[in-house]
């Protein structure tokens, strides 16, 4: 199976450093292009099914692509963007270095989706794509963490040489 892992494009909220986690922000005009051109560049792959974040960032980005293939988009909650908590809609430029401290810990109690709890999901969709969506091509549209995740799953990377640019594409046989 070939499993094409794209991140969303980008958002009015990328473009100005606002934390989304799981908010429906839309794509702004530049990530609407983006898309568009990675849609063209990718419209002879045959893609059996697009699978996708619930959240309309990553919708958008998949119904774009679909323009050239017309198959079924799923939504899949497994693949959803990691919850920031009270860091949701924040300008990361404004954090106080207390505050990003408290973010990168990730703690419940501000809400905060953990590592452990991201890697516990993203495994599993890896481990259940196969029967999930037994097809010979699929593109998985999701977000940054989770794509980040996803490869480091599929290729036992190591997180920190991993990055995921907004509609970038990467493919994986597994």
């Amino acid at each position: 199976m070939n499993l094409f892992v794209m991140r969303h494009g980008l958002t009015v909220w990328n473009e100005k450093g606002i934390i989304q986690g799981r908010s429906n922000n839309r794509l702004s005009k530049t990530g609407k292009e983006m898309v568009e051109d990675i849609a063209k560049k990718y419209s002879k792959t045959p893609f059996d099914v697009i699978v996708c974040s619930p959240l309309f960032r990553t919708v958008q980005t998949a119904n774009i692509m679909n323009k050239y293939h017309n198959v079924k988009i799923i939504r899949d909650c497994e693949i959803i963007e990691i919850d920031q908590g009270i860091f949701s809609g924040k300008k990361r430029a404004f954090l106080s270095e207390k505050e990003r401290k408290l973010q990168q810990m990730r703690l419940k109690e501000n809400g905060q989706e953990t590592f452990e709890e991201i890697d516990g999901r993203i495994k599993n969709f890896v481990d259940n794509i196969k029967t999930k969506y037994p097809f010979e091509n699929v593109l998985v549209v999701t977000h940054d963490i989770c794509a980040v995740v996803m490869e480091h799953f599929l290729c036992n990377k190591p997180f920190g040489g991993i990055e995921f640019a907004n509609a970038e594409i990467k493919k994986f046989v597994i």
